[in-house]
């Protein structure tokens, strides 16, 4: 087992005084000994900016049949969280997009022993709780149960059941595909959902990440349940999945549970890889015309996968730029002194392959030119100028205060863990974690942020009424956000 060291544990408040106070004196403090430390404000402030390091016992192993297993046991609670991630996102959905939506959106709707409405009742029946959900690069099927033999094992079983014999039902299939077209629609009738379906498909071309995970009108049209069929057998198969067992469960228990579920799934192969991402060579402007009194704005560019060596002083970058909302450059001035916008946000979305980097925020239509012309030109100072030492150490303390909140829980571990695991990151990712965003210095963040922002080079995107400096998409990127087809 790979322990990761230290403890999970923000020094905050009445609760870090109260330990420092039993550690030093070997009993438990009174109230006065712990409303006396608490007394020293420059004290409880360094412990704020420096909590402890994060601590999360776990292991990993390969079963027989290949099936990936990572595991790390957590008592608080007598519950556990299971999770079985698989290389089966929209990224596979090929010529049929929202494919592995409607196969994940199906994934509880039925198997070829129980109807739909036996797995809902048979997973409440046990105070389980059951779900699936696919994204650009993963499909994950979640379950979160007690950790009593009673109920924990017949929930296991029918959780690997779920997994490896969904039904695809003509009938479930057709409520789900209407269910689907309605999404469709209302994506349509939202400007940032067209911003956003027009960024990523002018961004990626014909890379596999131009396909939307909620799909598109015209595909999912054409989608049948062989289809469905075809999709679960190929990339829903043990070679091609992760599974994250987080909670009350010993390791002998986790490795018979694991076993139990990698005989259970279809055997097969993993994913093959997919295409690098090539970035735009020049700098693209769209518009999209849309009877709001909101423009929507998205601009961006490709950005970074998991695992590059500049992710963490571009997050200490990007925290300064506008990653944390309040205090952000782009709040300050978008929002704060001139009004432009309610909020604006920055972002690096991290993938298997190079994901975006992009700002996204709505503004008045008469003001969206003024509004967008002052983010291009923060962004341009800011990628040319260093930052002052004190903003970068300002930054880098808000994200090491809000990492171990980010872990509290069995579901965050499980979260942190599939990460790692899918995306093939260091063990000790957590456990160094904190120590390497510490290490970011001014000179790192400036270097990373010209090596991986463009200003010269944005892809800009606005939905909205017309604005005097915007030029038109194209006839075809038009038709292709409004009928659900990529260009």
């Amino acid at each position: 087992m790979t322990v990761l060291r230290g403890l999970l544990l923000c020094c905050l408040g009445l609760a870090s005084a109260g330990l420092q106070a039993g550690g030093e004196h070997g009993v438990s403090p009174g109230p006065l000994t712990a409303l006396q430390r608490l007394g020293s404000l420059p004290e409880l402030t360094v412990a704020r900016a420096h909590p402890a390091a994060v601590s999360v016992p776990m292991a990993q192993w390969v079963t027989p049949e290949g099936l990936r297993v990572f595991w790390s046991r957590s008592q608080q609670l007598p519950m556990f969280d299971a999770r079985l991630i698989y290389d089966a996102g929209a990224a596979r959905d090929g010529k049929l997009s929202g494919l592995a939506a409607a196969v994940s959106g199906l994934m509880d709707e039925g198997t070829r022993s129980h109807d739909a409405q036996q797995v809902a009742e048979g997973f409440e029946r046990l105070g389980a709780q059951f779900s699936a959900s696919s994204y650009r690069d993963m499909a994950l099927l979640e379950l979160r149960v007690l950790s009593a033999p009673a109920q924990r094992d017949p929930a296991l079983a029918l959780f690997a059941e779920v997994a490896a014999e969904p039904a695809f039902a003509d009938d479930e299939w057709k409520r789900l595909q209407e269910s689907l077209r309605i999404g469709q629609r209302q994506r349509q009738q939202s400007p940032a959902g067209r911003a956003g379906l027009l960024f990523y498909q002018r961004l990626y071309g014909d890379h596999p990440y131009a396909n939307p995970p909620s799909g598109l009108a015209a595909s999912v049209e054409r989608i049948t349940p062989d289809d469905l069929r075809a999709f679960h057998a190929r990339y829903y198969n043990v070679r091609n999945a992760v599974l994250v067992l987080v909670g009350d469960l010993d390791r002998e228990a986790a490795e018979r549970i694991s076993l139990a579920i990698s005989q259970r799934l279809p055997a097969g192969d993993a994913a093959a890889p997919l295409p690098p991402v090539q970035p735009l060579p020049q700098a693209v402007r769209l518009h999209e015309e849309f009877p709001s009194q909101q423009v929507h704005i998205i601009l961006g560019e490709t950005g970074i996968a998991h695992g590059d060596p500049d992710t963490f002083p571009l997050m200490v970058g990007n925290e300064l730029l506008g990653g944390s909302g309040f205090g952000t450059l782009l709040m300050r001035e978008l929002r704060e002194q001139r009004g432009l916008t309610y909020g604006v946000s920055s972002q690096f979305i991290r993938m298997r392959e190079a994901g975006p980097f992009q700002i996204g925020f709505s503004t008045r239509a008469d003001q969206a030119d003024m509004a967008l012309k002052l983010t291009r030109d923060l962004l341009q100072r800011f990628v040319e100028r260093s930052a002052p030492a004190a903003d970068v150490q300002a930054a880098i303390d808000t994200l090491v205060q809000s990492f171990p909140r980010g872990l509290a829980s069995n579901e965050q571990v499980a979260g942190f863990l599939g990460m790692i695991a899918f995306y093939g990151l260091p063990e000790d990712y957590l456990e160094h974690y904190i120590e390497r965003l510490r290490a970011v210095t001014p000179g790192q963040v400036s270097d990373a942020l010209r090596r991986h922002l463009h200003p010269d080079r944005l892809l800009v995107v606005t939905v909205g009424r017309k604005t005097a400096q915007a030029p038109a998409a194209t006839a075809a990127e038009t038709a292709a956000s409004a009928a659900g087809a990529k260009p």
